[in-house]
């Protein structure tokens, strides 16, 4: 029988801004070493705080997280959920990083990351991560959620 996969995800405060080759070099240290671990994951960035989920073996998500803490970059580390799940909920990539307020349009950057959340079992965590997107993305706050992308289907 397999093993069960931790899957834990967390919010944090940067200690200070990224400018998009900070947050490149980020992204690119982090895919490299959660691919020596086995782990898989999203990072979304809003240009001042972050949400992450981590997933792999317990130990490999645990020692991360703990790479992560003494990470300088961030601060205020919370905890939304740590939980063993059956299966990889959140793609296959070592990490997939995306920048909130970079998207092109609201309305193609939320349907896209509900296309990304839609393996994910637990609501919790799925409006966790659009509602990170949404207070993140200036667009969203001034109109409001765009029709056909508020919900989670």
């Amino acid at each position: 029988m397999a093993e069960a996969i931790l899957q834990l995800v967390y919010i944090s405060r940067a200690s200070a801004p990224l400018d998009d080759a900070a947050l490149e070099e980020l992204a690119q240290g982090a895919a490299m070493a959660n691919a020596d671990n086995a782990i898989t994951g999203l990072l979304l960035h809003d240009g001042s705080r972050f949400i992450q989920a981590l997933e792999g073996d317990a130990n490999a998500v645990d020692a991360t997280m703990a790479r992560i803490a003494r990470d300088a970059r961030h601060a205020s580390i919370a905890y939304v959920e740590r939980a063993f799940v059956p299966v990889r909920q959140f793609g296959d990539w070592a990490m997939d990083v995306r920048r909130v307020n970079d998207a092109q349009g609201t309305r193609a950057f939320l349907a896209d990351l509900k296309r990304t959340l839609r393996p994910v079992d637990n609501h919790r965590l799925v409006a966790a991560f659009i509602g990170f997107a949404m207070l993140g993305h200036p667009g969203l706050r001034a109109r409001g959620t765009p029709p056909g992308v508020a919900g989670y289907a």
